[in-house]
């Protein structure tokens, strides 16, 4: 019956058999890199979808509540004193004693 549905050899040495086998095999291939693509893909949008969420502040899956750790974190950054020279206005650490870009006291 498989010498019917291919009564001729292609190249001389396929047989009709091996000729459907190798159809099979191809099919399941495209059928594997075809799922393979779809899972990247999604995969892909997942990530752009968290970024634009990320950008925005809100997340799709994000609980309304927030955890009392977010909570301190962000007291923790807003509470974080930026130190100035009052002279020339440039960012100073806050033990320093003399501005290192205008050179004034900072003590007195």
């Amino acid at each position: 019956m498989l010498q019917n549905m291919f009564p001729f050899d292609i190249f001389g040495f396929f047989s009709g058999f091996f000729i459907l086998i190798f159809i099979i095999v191809i099919v399941i291939f495209v059928i594997v890199i075809l799922i393979i693509y779809k899972l990247l893909h999604t995969n892909v949008d997942n990530v752009k979808t968290k970024k634009k969420a990320l950008k925005t502040g809100s997340s799709p899956s994000e609980n309304k509540y927030r955890s009392s750790n977010e909570i301190v974190k962000e007291k923790l950054v807003t509470e974080k004193k930026i130190h100035t020279c009052k002279y020339c206005g440039e960012r100073i650490e806050d033990s320093a004693t003399f501005c290192p870009f205008c050179g004034s006291n900072l003590i007195t």
